[in-house]
């Protein structure tokens, strides 16, 4: 074959070759994360563990309610239990599987580097920025899906335990707490899952990534509590905690209602008694918080996207700058 046909060839090789396109880019990221095992592990984790969840809650209150305050002993028709409580139960494990999605948005990145195939990858995309959007791309959809799926569950699973004793309406300001509870709870589990992408390039490692998410959610909110009750001086101490994503995502999911039932990524506890007791309680046990940032549930929810923003942003500046080796 002579110069010119050869010229000729590779011109129209050139023409037919597929072009790289931030479609064929999510389709790549979707066939590699689909093929780790660690994303069906991690996302079947966190479909079980949110109606697992709501179920204990559900039922600890399905038996509290059984039972007559004055002689403590069961009664033949149980009393009935709020329609918000249903709903706040039902995310009542967000606030956990925080920690589930945040891992899985790490490992999305982390697990490139470690496997060292992250120079395939490059090759294969030498856009970085695109790599990684694409890569978000799809973490946040599997997130949202994964979440979407495990919350139905848990309002189903709350349904049919508190609806035997009756349940009372909603109020005209509980009016958002369904879709807050449902859709928002979704909502904030994908955006953990993006944060934990932003951890995740940042680190470039599975142990440093995961570390840093676990300081974030749970050792950081838990030193400040501890931090602020150690006198007025350190009461400020207590906006820094709110401001920090996992009780800013828990203060979003209540919708600015007032629920007896809390949970944390330490903890999980369920508050019964009447509103002015539980008031006065809270009330002795804190210290003075007068003049605090208390921000409103969307306020939290600009709060957690601000967190999410800026973890994404400084990941992906360190993967498009940063050595891959």
């Amino acid at each position: 074959m002579s110069r010119g046909a050869h010229a000729a060839h590779a011109d129209r090789s050139a023409r037919t070759a597929p072009s790289l396109t931030f479609l064929n880019a999510v389709r790549a990221e979707l066939c590699k994360a689909l093929s780790l095992k660690s994303t069906y592990v991690l996302l079947i984790i966190n479909a079980l563990l949110l109606p697992a969840g709501s179920a204990l809650l559900a039922w600890a209150m399905s038996f509290v309610m059984s039972i007559d305050p004055q002689t403590g002993e069961f009664l033949d028709t149980p009393q009935p239990v709020a329609e918000s409580f249903m709903w706040s139960s039902a995310a009542g494990f967000v606030p956990t599987c925080l920690l589930v999605t945040g891992i899985f948005g790490v490992m999305a990145v982390s697990v490139e580097y470690s496997s060292s195939t992250i120079q395939s990858s490059l090759v294969a995309n030498p856009r970085r920025v695109m790599f990684l959007n694409a890569k978000t791309l799809v973490t946040a959809a599997l997130a949202f899906v994964s979440s979407l799926i495990g919350l139905l569950l848990a309002w189903a699973a709350a349904y049919a335990l508190l609806s035997p004793g009756g349940l009372t309406p909603l109020t005209d300001n509980e009016r958002a707490l369904p879709w807050v509870s449902i859709l928002g709870g979704a909502l904030l589990l994908t955006a953990m899952a993006v944060l934990g992408v932003g951890l995740g390039g940042l680190c470039r490692s599975t142990m440093g990534g995961v570390f840093a998410l676990v300081g974030l959610l749970i050792i950081a909110p838990s030193a400040l509590s501890m931090a602020s009750l150690a006198g007025d001086r350190f009461a400020w101490l207590q906006s820094v905690a709110r401001c920090l994503p996992d009780q800013a995502a828990s203060n979003v999911l209540t919708a600015g209602v007032d629920v007896v039932v809390s949970s944390s990524s330490t903890n999980v506890s369920i508050d019964v008694g009447s509103a002015d007791a539980i008031a006065e309680t809270t009330v002795a046990a804190t210290p003075e918080t007068s003049g605090l940032f208390e921000p409103t549930w969307w306020q939290s929810g600009l709060i957690l996207l601000a967190w999410v923003v800026v973890a994404y942003a400084i990941g992906a500046i360190v993967v498009r700058r940063s050595d891959v080796k």
